[in-house]
């Protein structure tokens, strides 16, 4: 089959759509006057109009959305805050100009954020040597895994719950960690919660009982992780907990509200300071939070009255969001730091990626003061160099 050929403009290339025998488009770009329309189920896909009807009756997404009808762990929405969505408001380049001066106002009120990388000597001895380029997500997991030994979230009959979990690449190091450590007995051994609302292709599941066999001459790999696929605002986590466990909340790059709406699943399951052993969560895409699930609102709102400002939460909140994409999406292929482009706020590229930083800080120093309130502590550590990832933040948490 032929590639349609459609140019996309703004990705600079054609559709990797392949086209029918006959024609040069995809159904998708196609002239023809019959209509597509995008799926009620999901608007990532577009059918045809007029077959609109039967394929609402076999559309994956269907299945999906009942895929969990019978279980015990399904509750919809029990972890959304429960508030009425918000009304759609246009984004205004005034309110952001306006929370410019905010943010650096707020910002200051905090002490910096020191680089805390670790490494961790297993995932140094092994998992490196058996890269020998990239080594970029290796060197975040390494960094993750340590902080997590040194906060003493390691130990017997734990059970890491990993939240967005994708392939389960950093669950599967976590049990090589504890494999290595050799300081646990069989039955002691980890257990793993795997939680993630996609089919992920190339899952390392299988990989858990491959690395039992290899690291210990154990048979009990596969047998020591759950894989439910759920949403995580549908999961009742006390379904899936077991007596005389301590549990451990883990997460490299948990995008944007799903960081929100962990915690509060966290917060509505049966855990406690006793058995809730440690959090640790590297956060990313702050520009892809909700400001109606965010998890302390009230925080930002202090601040906005404590710094005599005229917006009100939700327009503060969505020019937060709109900063935040700044650190990480800012910079075009070739721009200097002091080149300023079309950009509305006239400022350089290094002052956007700054204020960005700023902006994100903000947003988690929220997050971190509402588990403080819950009788842990927190740490917010730049866990790796920004040359490493841009988003290089992580929330550390340990019972007091």
């Amino acid at each position: 089959m032929a590639q349609c050929e459609f140019y996309i403009e703004r990705k600079d290339r054609h559709c990797g759509m392949t086209c029918r025998e006959g024609t040069n488009r995809c159904v998708v770009h196609s002239d023809s006057p019959a209509k597509r329309v995008p799926c009620p189920l999901d608007p990532n896909h577009t059918v045809w109009e007029a077959s609109l009807q039967k394929h609402l009756r076999k559309c994956n997404k269907l299945k999906q959305r009942h895929l969990n009808d019978d279980q015990d762990f399904y509750q919809v929405d029990l972890n959304t805050s429960g508030s009425s969505p918000l009304q759609p408001f246009e984004d205004s380049t005034q309110d952001v100009l306006e929370t410019i001066s905010l943010v650096e106002k707020i910002y200051n009120q905090f002490d910096e954020l020191v680089l805390d990388q670790k490494a961790n000597d297993y995932m140094e001895s092994s998992r490196m040597l058996q890269l020998p380029s990239n080594k970029k997500h290796a060197w975040q997991q390494s960094s993750l895994i340590q902080h997590m030994v040194d906060a003493k979230m390691f130990g017997p009959n734990r059970t890491f719950i990993e939240f967005g979990c994708g392939r389960a690449e950093l669950s599967r190091y976590v049990n090589q960690v504890a494999l290595l450590r050799g300081d646990l007995d069989p039955s002691e051994l980890p257990k793993f919660l795997l939680i993630d609302r996609g089919s992920n292709r190339m899952k390392f599941d299988k990989k858990f009982s491959d690395d039992s066999w290899e690291i210990a001459k154990l048979q009990n790999g596969r047998e020591r992780i759950q894989r439910c696929r759920i949403d995580i605002k549908d999961l009742k986590l006390s379904s899936l907990l077991e007596n005389g466990r301590g549990y451990v909340a883990i997460s490299k790059h948990l995008c944007g509200v799903a960081t929100d709406l962990t915690l509060r699943c966290l917060q509505n399951s049966s855990l406690n300071n006793e058995t809730l052993r440690g959090v640790s969560i590297a956060m990313c895409c702050r520009h892809c939070c909700d400001p109606q699930e965010y998890i302390n609102p009230e925080y930002l709102k202090v601040q906005l009255t404590k710094n005599g400002s005229k917006l009100d939460y939700n327009r503060f909140f969505k020019s937060l969001m709109k900063m935040c994409s700044w650190a990480t999406c800012g910079r075009r292929p070739g721009m200097g730091d002091d080149d300023i482009g079309e950009h509305f706020t006239g400022l350089p590229v290094i002052k956007r990626e700054e204020l960005g930083r700023m902006a994100r800080r903000i947003i988690d120093e929220g997050r971190a003061q509402w588990i403080r309130d819950k009788g842990f502590n927190v740490r917010l550590v730049n866990y790796v160099e920004q040359e490493i990832s841009l988003e290089n933040v992580a929330l550390i948490v340990v019972p007091k």
